[in-house]
């Protein structure tokens, strides 16, 4: 479905000029020889910090940008050389809210780019009546688009990329600026599209809880590089651990008092409330039991599975919050 081989681009950015200076240009690397593929019917997250690279990707593909150099394809058709039946193929869901009319109605909207897509009166009717139901707004199809919350938006902006029968869909941080339950019900919406039509999902994003719900698989970005590519699971297994177990204890402890059973490690200990919190990596087998019974005066146990954080951390060298970032509708 999707083949991209060293795509690399580059932006100049001049910074502001002051009374002292005249402003200096200095070279921006989006994307590094970014490669990888994508076969039909996959749902691949595309994870990193705002300034990853992630938006100059998703529009180089949806032939929006023009790389430095580098192949991209979309079902064997050149991204570059045949633009328009690149379009043709794909749905494309960007974070602007302002790429619907608001003054329409969701079905005025809908039969609006059913236009720009040359469909018949009878097809925009019939593709409009089933997304409005496939996305759950058929009882606001008659509402001007200015009375929606921003989820109904979101999910009316997934129906206007879905009119020309598209088999991959492109997204952009589908669910940012929704609340828990608004993130959820996009999140429903496009494992339908993947599980029930068949949809070819790219969907690109810096949330953690969206990564591991929603794609099959996941291409780590960091600084314009796609640094891992795997199952959230194989991500997470690249950290090295399996998790971590929070024993309080009353008491001081030192490193030297604590003696840990084959397949633990101690990463920390913390004063907390007059006593003492050990933070215990787990390897890939442990004995819970046995270490229970080295530590019988425990007043909590807890075990925290590795997450995608900390994945990330360990393949990048940073945490996912503290990377740099330049802005993401720049690159």
């Amino acid at each position: 479905m999707i083949e991209c081989e060293a795509l690399t681009k580059t932006y100049t950015v001049r910074e502001k000029p002051s009374f002292f200076s005249r402003g200096v240009e200095r070279k921006i690397a989006a994307l590094r020889e970014v490669s990888f593929s994508i076969s039909a019917g996959e749902m691949v997250g595309l994870l990193g910090p705002n300034g990853a690279g992630k938006t100059t990707l998703l529009k180089i593909l949806s032939t929006l940008l023009v790389p430095d150099s580098g192949r991209a394809a979309i079902e064997g058709v050149d991204v570059l050389r045949f633009p328009r039946m690149v379009r043709q193929k794909i749905g494309l869901v960007l974070p602007s809210e302002r790429s619907l009319y608001w003054k329409l109605t969701a079905q005025e909207n809908l039969q609006l780019f059913a236009g720009l897509y040359n469909l018949s009166s009878r097809k925009a009717c019939e593709r409009s009546e089933f997304l409005l139901k496939t996305v759950g707004l058929s009882e606001f199809a008659h509402v001007p688009v200015e009375k929606f919350s921003t989820g109904m938006r979101k999910q009316l902006m997934i129906a206007r990329a879905l009119l020309h029968e598209p088999r991959l869909l492109i997204l952009d941080e589908p669910s940012s600026g929704l609340d828990v339950q608004g993130k959820r019900e996009i999140w429903s919406l496009l494992k339908d599209l993947a599980t029930q039509q068949g949809v070819t999902l790219l969907l690109a994003t810096h949330d953690m809880e969206e990564a591991e719900t929603v794609p099959e698989r996941l291409l780590i970005i960091h600084q314009g590089k796609i640094r891992a590519d795997g199952s959230p699971s194989e991500i997470k297994a690249l950290s090295g651990n399996h998790g971590w177990l929070f024993i309080d204890l009353p008491g001081t402890y030192s490193e030297n008092r604590v003696k840990l059973p084959k397949g633990l490690f101690l990463d920390s200990i913390q004063s907390v409330d007059g006593g003492s919190r050990l933070c215990i990596r787990i390897s890939s087998s442990y004995d819970l039991p046995q270490l229970l019974r080295i530590f019988p005066d425990a007043t909590r146990v807890e075990r925290r599975e590795v997450s995608l954080a900390d994945a990330f951390l360990t393949i990048t060298g940073e945490r996912f919050e503290d990377t740099d970032t330049v802005e993401e509708e720049e690159i």
